[in-house]
């Protein structure tokens, strides 16, 4: 399993190269690995990854007016990789944090829709959360989204059906105990 830094590295290298598809792979992979380990900092990673391909699959993110603000999401990337492969959960939060807030400096200057990127990212990764087996609590716990959206949202676009890797009851039990162990 690649260090959070790793990730980090392949979210950057891909935002900074406008590879939307490997962003989506990263964002698939980041969603696995934050269920199996129950991991905040992959949460966060796999919702970075997420958002960060939706911007670079809309080409008016990436006029003039929006470089600054372009410029400045890369910049806090780069801080976050420059941390020490040590540093703790509550330092690479703060820097998530910053990352956010860059991007909603970006969104600000285009508001386009009623939902918001990161908010958009938090529900459609509860939502796969809790459709590979997580609880709808944790799932709702780990996103800071309301289980009643998770629901809605995971009833909408059918996501248990369109889940490719279905889990059997045995799956999550081994799981489980692998996390316990």
């Amino acid at each position: 399993m690649p260090s959070w830094k790793e990730d980090i590295i392949r979210i950057l290298k891909a935002f900074k190269n406008r590879r939307q598809k490997d962003l989506r792979k990263e964002n698939d992979r980041l969603v696995k690995q934050a269920v199996l380990a129950f991991s905040v900092v992959d949460y966060e990673a796999a919702l970075l990854s997420y958002v960060l391909a939706k911007i670079v699959s809309k080409p008016r993110f990436f006029r003039a007016e929006h470089i600054t603000a372009i410029k400045e999401i890369e910049h806090q990337l780069v801080k976050l990789v420059r941390l020490p492969e040590s540093a703790g959960e509550e330092d690479l939060k703060h820097y998530f944090v910053n990352i956010k807030k860059a991007i909603e400096q970006l969104e600000k200057k285009d508001p386009r829709f009623l939902t918001g990127l990161l908010n958009k990212g938090r529900l459609k990764i509860a939502a796969t959360m809790y459709a590979q087996g997580i609880s709808l609590g944790r799932a709702s716990e780990m996103t800071d989204v309301n289980k009643q959206d998770i629901l809605d949202y995971s009833g909408k676009t059918m996501m248990f059906d369109r889940l490719k890797e279905e889990k059997t009851i045995h799956e999550r039990l081994k799981n489980a105990r692998r996390l316990v162990a």
